[in-house]
C-alpha cells in the first residue's frame, strides 16, 4: 500500500501551479480545481494499471490515511469550486 506518494504529490503540485501561472492566477481556489483532477487521473490510472488495483481497497492502489487519493482529489476539486465562486483568495 502507498500510504503517501510523496513524488506523486509534488508533480501534481508541479503542474497545477504550472498550469496556474500560464493562466495568471496563483489564487487558492483555481489551483485546487486544476489540482483535484490531476489527481484523480493519476490514482485512477495507477489502481488500473496494477496488479490487483482497486479503486476503494486501500492496500490495492495510492492512500492517504486509509482514504484513496483520487477521493481527495474529488475533495479539492469541490473546495476549489466553492472557493472560487464564493470570491476566495
Amino acid at each position: 500500500m502507498i500510504i503517501f506518494n510523496l513524488v506523486g504529490m509534488i508533480i501534481g503540485f508541479t503542474i497545477s501551479f504550472g498550469i496556474g501561472a500560464i493562466l495568471g492566477t496563483d489564487a487558492e481556489g483555481p489551483l485546487m480545481m486544476i489540482l483535484g483532477p490531476i489527481l484523480i487521473a493519476m490514482d485512477v490510472t495507477y489502481r488500473l494499471r496494477s496488479k490487483g488495483g482497486h479503486l476503494y481497497i486501500p492496500s490495492r492502489g495510492g492512500s492517504l490515511f486509509f482514504l484513496p487519493v483520487w477521493a481527495f482529489g474529488v475533495l479539492w476539486f469541490v473546495l476549489g469550486i466553492y472557493d472560487t465562486v464564493q470570491g476566495g483568495s
